[in-house]
């Protein structure tokens, strides 16, 4: 979906560029329980929460990592 991601660290602030955003139905965890697994596992991922939903912003993911997240992502969905 399209969104916004904040630029730098605070080094920007009310700074935002324009991303595409990857939404999750978090299904009968809810998105703060699925958000929660997913910094949990064995490879940490951050995501956030809106309106019911968890968003990640692959802007500044390496493509080398992109399976390693599908296997967070898959382990952090088993319910």
């Amino acid at each position: 979906i399209p969104g916004e991601s904040p630029v730098g660290g605070g080094a920007f602030p009310g700074t935002a560029l324009p991303t595409t955003l990857v939404a999750l139905d978090p299904g009968p965890l809810g998105a703060n329980g699925l958000a929660l697994r997913l910094r949990l596992g064995r490879l940490p991922i951050v995501a956030r929460v809106e309106n019911g939903r968890v968003l990640l912003d692959p802007r500044t993911l390496p493509v080398d990592r992109f399976a390693a997240v599908a296997e967070g992502l898959a382990g952090a969905l088993v319910v």
